[in-house]
């Protein structure tokens, strides 16, 4: 049984999603919407729903300057690794990261977007590819399977994120962990623990504004 539209439209996560369409692409993805199959906790797991037109959607995409995922070239065939369907991103960080199939489709935000548009027109992949596969790929997995078992423990383990070099923190030489405090409607309060490779330990706390 389908989310009904009245629900999934005051959902906090699809509206993250449906206000960035909006907001950057005058496009409003419930068009787009024939039955909402399933909601995620959070913008990284995003909205998941049968698609009134897939080929039209992916048009959508196209037009809206959405890169896509071709499965021909090494590098984003293994980006793609993880996508049911046919991926489209967006550049910049952080992106939507859509995954759309005739049968069903998942659009969500990936906090560390990795797709950059050279001068040339050209896409390329920066370094945040590293901390993205560290963090929305793999920690989150451990996420999602502690849920499945355990909610409470799943909810205060998701609270924690890793941290590498990446490029909100200059790409400084240095790993450890993030501890979101409290996350509202395009924001979060967050402390960040790190240490470098001098061996140098440091700990802030900051308010990160969340271009949702």
């Amino acid at each position: 049984m389908g989310i009904s539209r009245h629900e999934y439209l005051f959902n906090e996560v699809y509206r993250a999603i449906a206000n960035r369409f909006r907001k950057r692409y005058e496009v409003n993805i419930s068009d787009h919407i024939d039955s909402m199959l399933k909601i995620g906790k959070r913008a990284g797991q995003g909205i998941t729903f049968w698609p009134v037109d897939s080929l039209k959607l992916k048009g959508t995409l196209n037009q809206s300057g959405f890169t896509h995922d071709k499965r021909s070239d090494f590098c984003q065939a293994l980006a793609a690794a993880a996508t049911t369907g046919e991926g489209y991103r967006e550049a910049g960080v952080p992106s939507l990261h859509c995954q759309i199939s005739h049968v069903s489709c998942n659009i969500h935000l990936d906090s560390y977007g990795f797709v950059a548009i050279g001068p040339d027109g050209q896409k390329y992949y920066n370094p945040d590819l590293v901390q993205h596969i560290a963090d929305e790929l793999g920690w989150a997995t451990v996420v999602e399977w502690l849920e499945k078992r355990s909610p409470t423990l799943g909810r205060y383990v998701g609270a924690v994120r890793p941290i590498l070099p990446n490029s909100r923190n200059q790409y400084r030489p240095a790993v450890g962990a993030k501890f979101v405090l409290r996350k509202g409607q395009g924001w979060s309060l967050a402390i960040d623990v790190t240490t470098s490779s001098s061996g140098e330990k440091q700990a802030m706390a900051n308010v990160q504004v969340l271009d949702w």
